[in-house]
């Protein structure tokens, strides 16, 4: 097992968490560049709301079914080789997507391009305990979806401008940088194993018994799954909600940029204030209470507030999801040794969340109201709040 005194010097960690990030945020910049084109893609292929919901989630899918096995495979053969086997898939998913000529072949290179950040998702907070005391890692982990954030608000921002085939380009070129970044600079380094208490290595079944007896890996997940039907179901349909109130198209990209300069403030300060202060549930619960006001009202806010209301809502998502992502190897029963597992248990539930409650609960209900559709996202962040209740008491650690 990798020790603290034998991680990488200050710089290669440094390079190595830069590495992480473009690696994290490459399919997420790629994603987020199909919600400002939404009205031109619904024309191409004559798609439905809830059809469009399903493309834009559809790099989702990989960690749906396979974010709990990658954690198991990370836990057991180590992070590196595992991962670069992701990153090439989306890598091919993005090229996938620029090539494309129909909604089947873009629908299945979207779901090749979510294998990284589903993988990375699953595995983030062990990836970096590799590098990083435990009680850092959620501040780490802000600043790593902070880069992810500012690709989402230009992707968000000027994807429109550039044009489809360019955005689509730059995306796929950006995919295989990454691919080729991470081969190079990652350390391979070996994992940890968890023992009993006779000090023998835990086996497999044993270690994905541990995960799912552990109550405390599952009241993460249910936080998560509610944070991220909320920003999803945002993120995906703001551009589109604002063209109906009248915005053209580069104006309603802008404002949902707004949203992901929300989240970016929020992965990068509040993680810090939490770990400050020592009151990490309480934080976290209080961005799910002005979540769930700010995702029924925020778009229909007038001038300038409408922009202010973004911002903090978006703030509320950003902050919501350093949190949590970081939290499987800080939980009481898990650690390092397990917590690639966790964390893919949690990925999990994570894009359940975003997959089946914007797309398949709240369009639903809604049929095509969008004052129906956003109060619905705000009665989403309920059980959010809820949930931080039974989060373990050790997470109020002040630093």
């Amino acid at each position: 097992m990798t020790t603290l005194n034998d991680k990488p010097s200050n710089s290669r960690r440094i390079l190595c968490v830069i590495v992480f990030a473009l690696a994290y945020a490459a399919p997420n910049f790629a994603q987020y560049q199909v919600s400002p084109l939404g009205p031109e893609i619904k024309e191409l292929f004559a798609l439905s709301d809830e059809r469009f919901q399903s493309l834009f989630t559809a790099p989702m899918l990989p960690a749906i079914i396979l974010g709990f096995i990658s954690g198991m495979m990370v836990d057991r053969f180590g992070y590196k080789p595992i991962l670069a086997v992701s990153i090439a898939l989306t890598a091919i998913g993005a090229w996938g997507r620029f090539f494309s000529t129909g909604y089947g072949m873009m629908f299945a290179s979207m779901v090749l391009m979510g294998f990284s950040a589903a993988f990375i998702s699953a595995n983030g907070a062990k990836i970096l305990s590799n590098f990083f005391h435990p009680e850092r890692i959620s501040v780490v982990m802000g600043i790593v979806l902070t880069i992810t954030t500012t690709g989402m608000v230009l992707s968000m921002a000027f994807t429109t401008g550039m044009g489809r085939y360019r955005a689509f380009l730059l995306a796929a070129c950006l995919a295989t940088l990454v691919l080729v970044l991470w081969v190079a600079v990652m350390p391979n380094l070996k994992p940890a194993r968890k023992e009993d208490g006779q000090g023998e290595k835990l086996s497999l079944g044993r270690s994905v018994l541990a995960v799912l007896k552990n109550r405390y890996v599952w009241n993460t997940g249910i936080v998560i799954f509610f944070v991220n039907a909320c920003m999803t179901g945002m993120g995906s349909f703001i551009p589109t909600a604002l063209q109906s109130r009248g915005f053209s198209a580069d104006a309603a990209g802008w404002a949902g940029a707004f949203l992901m300069v929300g989240n970016l403030l929020g992965s990068l300060l509040t993680p810090t204030i939490s770990l400050k202060t020592g009151k990490f549930r309480l934080v976290l619960a209080i961005c799910g209470a002005v979540a769930a006001v700010g995702c029924c009202f925020a778009w229909r806010l007038p001038g300038v507030w409408l922009y202010v209301g973004l911002v903090i809502v978006g703030y509320t998502f950003g902050s919501g999801m350093a949190q949590t992502l970081s939290l499987s190897v800080r939980l009481p029963g898990v650690g390092p040794a397990l917590a690639g597992t966790a964390g893919g248990l949690i990925s999990t539930l994570d894009l359940l969340g975003a997959v089946l409650m914007p797309a398949h609960v709240a369009h639903p209900i809604a049929g095509g109201n969008y004052d129906l559709y956003f109060l619905i996202l705000g009665v989403f962040a309920i059980p959010w709040v809820i949930g931080v209740a039974v989060l373990p008491k050790s997470l109020d650690v002040k630093g």
